[in-house]
């Protein structure tokens, strides 16, 4: 029996300021959703049975369909059987699988509550969040006492930018069911108002409560790592190596493992991590983290053989449904590619989520397209949730000193990097620690 976790409400205490959620994507516990507990050991027959397990469940609920195609049980079962897959190898097809399989569910079955979360889950995954939030209300309101629906509804109130809803909606999840899914949302919540020591016990107790899916443990075990690193690269290594040992060559945790090797300027180390990564599950963000290796490293010709396939990985997810714009213009930004591409990106994420992070994906490219005044004014709207945030931080003093409004320069870059590793953090480019120093220095 897991511990109970403190209501967010005397977590958050006197701060009236917030952050942008997870996500997810990174990583986020959107896709899907997050499911179970047990430690697992890193031995290949133990990782090869966690495997089988959900090609097994697929295979069941494939054969129990064909004697029974309209039971909406079975077709939510292999549903939430792909949504897991895609968690687990980015293939997005298996969004276009679960259309059928919902519409059928839909049919057969029009009231049933889990028919609309489960299409609130499809939709954040392919980041259609104002669609998800809708569904997962609708999923509520057939059936108010299912915790695990007011997760879903703070999961798109938080990429939405409505926090202080997503507080309360978590805040009744965890009262009903403290899980990993609800201690992993907690975690979030306690890290957006800069209490992340309150964040790590969180972490700790949805690890502790463990999962049917080895990969969802891993997942708390990789953001309880990032955690760490704020501090401690050490630490934060050990984490991720657990990581890997509750699931073998976890992507997520070998990027970890390549950025603490960058933080210890050991390039070597981090390009083969970084590779392991991409290998495993290729991902725009992994290629983009090879590419800025091998920038620091002086080589353009590698370099840019990882920006193209980050290019590809881009366009495989949009192929599957996903909206991909915020991400790809923070890419396109921060490489300073096809500005006015990011720039109407970032415009149009700015509206179809407008939290934090997308305000300030907006005001970095103004910023790097020269406009700091209106850089100013977007990055000012995210720092009135965004005060903890290193990433934003880093880019008001930069905007500001491109103003020579040195003293609030000065001031944000020193608090962005308050952290020795501060650019390990989601959301930060490799090559951000460079710039940001030198601006600090000539301050």
């Amino acid at each position: 029996m897991s511990h109970y976790s403190p209501p967010l409400q005397r977590i958050i205490r006197a701060s009236k300021k917030a952050r942008y959620v997870v996500l997810v994507t990174g990583g986020l516990l959107i896709v899907g959703g997050l499911l179970i507990v047990t430690h697992r050991s890193s031995s290949d027959s133990q990782q090869s049975q966690s495997i089988s397990a959900l090609d097994k469940s697929i295979a069941t609920a494939k054969n129990k369909l064909s004697a029974n195609p309209k039971n909406a049980t079975l077709l939510l079962t292999l549903c939430q059987d792909y949504l897991q897959k895609v968690r687990e190898t980015a293939d997005t097809s298996y969004y276009v699988k679960c259309d059928d399989l919902l519409q059928k569910a839909g049919s057969s079955d029009p009231n049933n509550p889990n028919v609309s979360a489960t299409q609130s889950s499809l939709a954040y995954g392919r980041h259609n969040f104002a669609v998800g939030l809708a569904l997962a209300q609708k999923a509520l309101s057939l059936n108010p006492t299912h915790a695990a629906y007011y997760g879903l509804i703070g999961d798109g109130r938080i990429e939405l930018g409505q926090y202080t809803e997503a507080v309360n909606s978590f805040q009744t999840m965890v009262d009903k069911r403290p899980d990993l899914s609800s201690y992993n949302r907690v975690a979030y919540i306690r890290e957006i108002y800069g209490d992340v020591s309150g964040a790590e016990s969180a972490l700790n107790n949805a690890i502790s409560s463990g999962s049917s899916f080895p990969e969802n443990v891993a997942y708390s075990q990789v953001e309880l790592g990032k955690l760490y690193a704020r501090t401690d690269l050490g630490r934060a290594e050990q984490m991720y190596k657990q990581a890997m040992a509750t699931y073998k060559n976890y992507p997520p945790a070998l990027e970890g493992l390549g950025k603490v090797a960058f933080g210890r300027n050991d390039y070597a180390k981090a390009v083969s991590d970084f590779e392991q990564a991409f290998a495993a599950l290729p991902l725009a963000q992994y290629a983009n983290d090879l590419a800025d290796t091998y920038g620091v490293q002086g080589n353009s010709n590698k370099a840019l053989q990882q920006y193209y396939l980050a290019d590809l990985a881009f366009d495989k997810s949009s192929s599957g449904g996903v909206n991909n714009d915020f991400e790809k213009a923070v890419y396109l930004t921060n490489h300073g590619r096809d500005l006015q591409k990011a720039n109407a990106l970032s415009r149009k994420a700015a509206v179809d989520r407008p939290n934090i992070f997308s305000y300030d994906a907006l005001a970095w490219n103004l910023y790097k397209a020269g406009n700091y005044t209106e850089a100013q004014a977007n990055i000012n709207h995210a720092l009135e949730l965004g005060s903890n945030e290193p990433v934003i931080l880093f880019h008001a003093g930069m905007i500001a000193a491109k103003l020579g409004q040195n003293d609030e320069a000065k001031t944000y870059l020193q608090k962005a990097f308050a952290s020795d590793h501060y650019y390990l953090e989601s959301h930060f480019s490799l090559l951000d620690k460079r710039a940001g120093e030198q601006t600090l220095k000539r301050l």
